[in-house]
Parts: C-alpha cells; sequence; structure tokens
C-alpha cells in the first residue's frame, strides 16, 4: 500500500501525541523494530533504546512539554520545527540539576517505512538550553 503524505503526517502526529503523554505503548507500536535514531545524542537502534532515551529525558525534565510549530510531509519523510520546555530536575551533559526552567527548539524529520517510523533525525538548540542553564556563557559577540 502506498503511503500518502497525509498518512505519514498523521503518524507522526500520534507518535508526537504519545510522546508528550509519555504513552510507551503507543511509541513501541509506532517505532519500527529496526527503527535507527540520529540526533543530539549517540544513535539509537530499536524501539528499546528509543523508549529508554526519551524515559531519561523526562527524569531530566519531569515536567517536560512540547509544541509542533510546523509540519510538512512530502512522500515517506515529515519535517517537524518543534518548541520545547521543562525544568531540569536531573543531571544533563555533566551539568548537575538546576532547577531552572529552560525552553529551546528543535528540527525532527522522521521517515515512514511500511506504517511505523523508521528512520529519525533530530537536531535541538543545545547551546541555548546550556546557555539558560548557566553552564556555558553566551559567545562574547553575542553579550549585551
Amino acid at each position: 500500500m502506498a503511503t500518502t503524505d497525509t498518512n505519514t503526517a498523521d503518524l507522526v502526529r500520534r507518535y508526537l501525541r504519545a510522546f508528550s503523554d509519555r504513552d510507551e505503548e503507543t511509541l513501541r507500536e509506532l517505532l519500527a523494530d529496526d527503527v535507527v535514531e540520529h540526533g543530539v545524542h549517540e544513535e539509537l537502534h530499536g524501539p528499546d533504546e528509543v523508549v529508554e532515551f526519551l524515559e531519561s529525558y523526562f527524569e531530566t525534565f519531569p515536567d517536560y512539554e512540547g509544541s509542533t510549530e510546523a509540519m510538512i510531509a512530502e512522500g515517506d519523510t515529515v519535517a517537524v520545527r518543534y518548541s520545547a520546555r521543562g525544568t531540569q530536575s536531573a543531571e544533563l551533559q555533566d551539568v548537575e540539576p538546576t532547577g531552572q526552567a529552560v525552553e529551546w527548539t528543535g528540527m525532527a524529520m522522521y521517515r515512514v517505512e511500511n506504517g511505523q517510523i523508521a528512520e529519525v533525525w533530530v537536531e535541538e538548540d543545545r547551546l541555548e538550553m546550556l546557555e539558560q542553564l548557566q553552564a556555558v556563557d553566551p559567545p562574547a559577540h553575542l553579550r549585551i
């Protein structure tokens, strides 16, 4: 069965809703057995690694909230621009918990195959996040 742009976008919307709802069962249902996620971390392989990473993310930001700012679907690929916010309650990239609320943006691309997410690429503005956590100083030319 051919996948339409609408089908792929709807599948990714379900995945993002399951992510926000922390619905592990639906996440596993929507991820292909051989899914690969490339991103702000080491490469993840299979639903177990992806879900385990997401669980650790929610430990770091237990009040995580994300919103989709834009979504474009073409063929088997869906691109999503998003914003997120949360309060750092656990270590993040060697930064001890600060209790600091942070906001960041990112983009993700999802490749759908046989009605499941087969591949994900994630890019996030981690520098902005680390600046908000006061873990790094902003570049000198950006300081006011």
